[in-house]
């Protein structure tokens, strides 16, 4: 028997792409297609794959709540995420929903196509820049609620005496806050700072 797949992406070109390269793996059968989240949960009721791929970023129902449908309605399919960019968290919320595997698109296509026959071997597969981004989310989940505090504050253009007023704390205990956030967020500079706070949803711009 065949490892049946469903492939679902709102783009077009990349959609043909998963499918055409999957369909070659000997053993492997795409056995559906769709272009949207809905699409997707009503192909896999319809037919049950083994393998679900999808992309997060899906109109009618995105990547997530395909996942928690595909849990109700098709228990025995395995769900692989392959993304472009996720949110922050989203990555954590399919991890913990049991997704057996997740990539980026701008991996090697033969890469992603190696991972999912492990994951139809019985093993889960997460690709080292998702795991990357799941150990950043871990560090940014760790913030304390001052140094999130302070954060949104340098993201303000404040000064440590500044901070140190506006939080009724010494200009040293700020300073202690602002390196504590350059360990825990593995940066070197201000500038650095903000990009991966604005990356991991910490602050707004």
């Amino acid at each position: 028997m065949p490892v049946t797949l469903l492939v679902a992406d709102d783009h077009a070109f990349t959609l043909d792409g998963m499918q055409r390269a999957l369909s070659q793996i000997d053993g492997f059968e795409v056995v559906a297609v769709a272009h949207t989240g809905i699409e997707a949960i009503a192909q896999a009721r319809a037919h049950r794959p083994d393998i679900a791929v999808l992309d997060i970023a899906m109109p009618g129902a995105n990547g997530l709540e395909v996942v928690v449908e595909l849990s109700r309605w098709s228990p025995e399919t395995c769900c692989v995420i392959v993304t472009g960019s996720p949110t922050p968290g989203v990555l954590h919320q399919l991890q913990a929903l049991g997704v057996r595997g997740m990539f980026v698109k701008s991996a090697d296509p033969n890469e992603i196509c190696e991972g999912i026959k492990q994951i139809a071997a019985g093993e889960t597969v997460i690709a080292p820049e998702i795991q990357q981004r799941l150990d950043d989310e871990d560090a940014s989940n760790a913030l304390s609620e001052r140094e999130l505090e302070v954060l949104q504050l340098i993201a303000r253009g404040l000064t440590n005496s500044g901070i140190a007023d506006a939080l009724s704390i010494s200009p040293k205990t700020v300073e202690s806050h602002r390196a504590s956030l350059m360990r825990k967020l593995k940066v070197h500079s201000v500038a650095q700072l903000l990009i991966r706070a604005v990356r991991d949803g910490l602050i707004s711009v």
